[in-house]
């Protein structure tokens, strides 16, 4: 018995964790936002330039240049559409998870005060990177809209992959931050193994390009499932697969909950490490 309530305080801790400290999580967001954008001539104005700049030069080199299509019958303005919306939540999670790996050495200051809960600086990070993503989601519905790609009653599936994409990249980002405090060079890693990580995601291709023997790497990456559910919703007016939805939500519980009882081990230590 009380093994199983110490498997359910586990489970529930994280998330009491984001609770109790919401005031705080929203504070630190507000601030890394208003430090990103606000002090610039343009402010928050950037956070839609950057994604749109990034889908007229993507259209121009894969559309213009390159005539990248995506299968027969479509144009090769498609291609650009595609590649865009699978690089939303790819930018989302890179950014949060590279961040989130100096984050505490960064902060020392905070972490030297006892009170503080130092929980919060990696989640913060995600959560910054989700908003600056949904700007840019944005700026890429309304101008493929205007192409006449206009989304469907699908979009509405959208909201979920979103809250299981923050519970896996929150769990990485516990586990990294954590991990960086020990190995000063967990930055320069996470920098090389991210670039890999992209390259086995299909980002830039379609799966069915991918050798079929090679297709169970992109099976057991979470991500993939991630852009895949994005392009379905967005792009393909069709709701994300049922099973490999169920798979990644379990998943992400896994990491979420395990990143945090990581944390919260290692944190003790953090201050005489710092």
């Amino acid at each position: 018995m009380t093994s199983q309530r110490g498997i359910g305080s586990t489970l529930v801790s994280p998330f009491r964790t984001l609770a109790v400290h919401r005031q705080a999580l929203e504070i630190f967001v507000g601030r890394d936002l208003r430090g990103r954008y606000v002090s610039s001539a343009l402010g928050l104005w950037w956070a839609v330039i950057q994604p749109l700049v990034l889908l007229t030069l993507y259209t121009f080199v894969f559309s213009v240049i390159m005539k990248q299509r995506l299968g027969p019958g479509q144009g090769t303005g498609e291609f650009a559409v595609y590649l865009f919306c699978g690089l939303l939540p790819w930018l989302a999670f890179a950014d949060a998870v590279t961040r989130s790996a100096s984050v505490i050495v960064e902060q020392t200051p905070l972490i030297k005060k006892v009170a503080f809960p130092s929980e919060i600086l990696p989640v913060h990070l995600v959560l910054s990177a989700i908003v600056v993503e949904f700007l840019g989601l944005a700026v890429f519905l309304i101008v493929v809209a205007l192409f006449d790609h206009r989304p469907g009653w699908s979009l509405l599936a959208l909201p979920v992959v979103v809250a299981f994409q923050f519970l896996f990249t929150s769990g990485v980002a516990w586990l990294l931050a954590s991990v960086a405090v020990f190995l000063r060079d967990a930055r320069q890693v996470v920098g090389l193994a991210l670039t890999l990580w992209m390259f086995l995601t299909p980002i830039m291709y379609r799966l069915d390009l991918v050798p079929e023997r090679f297709r169970w790497v992109m099976s057991v990456n979470p991500m993939t499932v991630v852009i895949d559910a994005y392009r379905a919703a967005v792009l393909g007016a069709q709701l994300p697969s049922p099973a490999a939805m169920g798979m990644f939500a379990a998943v992400a519980l896994i990491v979420f909950v395990f990143g945090h009882w990581v944390f919260s081990r290692a944190k003790p230590a953090f201050a005489d490490m710092l």
